[in-house]
């Protein structure tokens, strides 16, 4: 038996595939739903599901606090954390994702391969073929000269975890905006240990983001390299991958015969960088201006309260 954590709001789009899915896999499963104060329609496919909810409030949810709450509310050794909207590709998509995590005892975390919808757009495609490739590897501590940056890329979308390995580790940072799983796997590499990316076990999750999103998504990993530099210090600056992701897109689109997509391409660069730049600087602008230009503007609102509390 194994623990999944999942992180709800507003998911009536897709909670009735994700559950559905959920109940054909082949390793049983507890399953930890924690939301926040979702809408109606959410909380009537709880009704009628029959699912067990911890609810918090909306502006107590943090991507790390959550979560950890979660794993503190499992019951079982290796805890999974999926989000709403990433639906296993098959039955055996968490049997997969558990086997690669005990392939090797020195391996604390894995994370899935996910795969993008069938209607997702070009650049949606291209994010999740570069950095969910087809091909297994278990990252260490050996691989930062080679990887850089990429060592400890990982996602909670779906993703499992050895929880004592978790927990010691002081399980997942609460004062980040984003990238709770990066840091955790940052420092599990740091500390000896191994992350397994399975690309045998599938789920399907993507995106596709306007240009505000993109500034706004690159605004939030600025600020989290900026918050979490001494853990991420030690590998390779995220600039220069992010230059080698700008050109194998353009090779994409060239391949595909999408070359009317470049100015796009490059608008959402400029966005993407810009973004990245201010992030980094966030100390520099009003808070209300932080919120704003955030795609996580609670994290704002709760910083506040925490401060002020503290």
């Amino acid at each position: 038996m194994i623990s999944i954590v999942i992180p709800v709001y507003n998911a009536a789009a897709y909670l009735p595939a994700l559950l559905a899915r959920l109940r054909e896999q082949t390793m049983p499963h507890e399953l930890i739903l924690i939301d926040s104060e979702s809408d109606e329609r959410t909380q009537q496919i709880y009704r009628d599901e029959k699912v067990n909810v911890v609810r918090i409030k909306k502006t107590e949810f943090n991507h790390g606090t959550t979560r950890n709450l979660g794993l503190r509310i499992a019951q079982y050794d290796t805890v999974a954390f999926m989000t709403q909207d990433a639906l296993p590709a098959s039955a055996e998509t968490l049997q997969r994702l558990v086997e690669a995590l005990n392939s090797r005892q020195d391996i604390a975390m894995a994370y899935g391969r996910q795969l993008p919808y069938p209607e997702t757009g070009f650049f949606g495609q291209f994010a999740r073929i570069i950095n969910y490739p087809d091909t297994s590897v278990i990252k260490t501590r050996e691989l930062i000269p080679e990887m850089g940056v990429k060592t400890c890329s990982c996602s909670n979308s779906f993703a499992i975890y050895k929880k004592q390995e978790l927990l010691n580790v002081g399980g997942f940072p609460s004062d980040t905006i984003l990238g709770e799983d990066v840091s955790v796997a940052a420092r599990f590499i740091l500390q000896g240990k191994a992350v397994a990316y399975c690309a045998e076990a599938q789920v399907f999750h993507s995106h596709d983001y306007t240009v505000l999103e993109e500034f706004k998504r690159y605004f939030d990993i600025g600020v989290f390299h900026q918050e979490q530099q001494a853990v991420l210090k030690e590998f390779t600056r995220a600039e220069s991958e992010g230059f080698k992701y700008v050109m194998q897109e353009w090779q994409y689109l060239s391949r595909h015969h999408q070359i009317a997509l470049v100015p796009n391409q490059l608008v959402r660069v400029a966005a993407k960088y810009i973004g990245y730049k201010m992030g980094r600087l966030e100390r520099l602008f009003p808070r209300r201006l932080k919120s704003k230009i955030s795609m996580h503007p609670g994290f704002w609102h709760t910083s506040v309260t925490a401060a002020a509390n503290h």
